[in-house]
């Protein structure tokens, strides 16, 4: 337990809050290991409290925004995870780990946005190739949008192919297409003529 998580717990004891100004003299990183200390001592008010704190000190610190929305989704806020998830990612830049967007993937697809889940998911995949949890977000999406993630040719090893390539979902949106054209079989007064 941190010095941070100890001050917290005595305060509330006596019916006090710590204030912004008494926690702005802690980093962002003791005001995380604090959350997560108090959630560990089933202090979830208390863990909530500081996640409000270091989101008005630290709005734009990594730290904070992954403690945040881990809160979020701890109490299935989907949306408030998903817009802390959004901000850590764009915090991270090209260094978002492939944690953060599995994380807005799941956010995402609770607060049921399928099509914005798959769309972050396709992102994902572009910068963490054939990471195994991405590509099953994939297919959990494409299941659930009623998506075949696969070429119908049933000569390609689909274990082989990248189904999130741009070339197999072209491959896959031709093959749609293709669909869609094939003759209509013909009816009875068609047949009569």
């Amino acid at each position: 337990m941190n010095r941070l998580t100890e001050e917290t717990i005595k305060q509330a004891t006596v019916g006090k809050m710590m204030t912004c100004q008494e926690v702005s003299s802690y980093s962002p990183q003791e005001i995380r290991e604090a959350i997560s200390g108090l959630v560990a001592e089933h202090k979830t008010i208390l863990a909530e409290a500081l996640v409000e704190a270091g989101l008005a000190l630290y709005p734009e610190s990594e730290d904070i925004l992954a403690i945040a929305s881990l809160m979020a989704m701890q109490r299935q806020d989907w949306g408030q995870a998903a817009s802390l998830l959004r901000s850590l990612i764009d915090q991270q830049g090209v260094n978002a780990t492939p944690y953060s967007y599995i994380m807005l993937v799941r956010a995402l697809r609770c607060n049921l946005e399928y099509a914005e889940a798959l769309s972050i998911c396709i992102d994902a995949h572009e910068k963490h190739p054939n990471h195994p949890d991405i590509d099953a977000e994939f297919k959990v999406l494409t299941s659930i949008l009623g998506l075949k993630p696969y070429a119908e040719d049933d000569s390609l090893d689909s274990q082989d192919e990248d189904v999130l390539s741009p070339a197999a979902l072209e491959k896959s949106d031709s093959s749609q297409s293709q669909k869609g054209r094939e003759p209509k079989e013909a009816t009875t007064s068609d047949q009569a003529k």
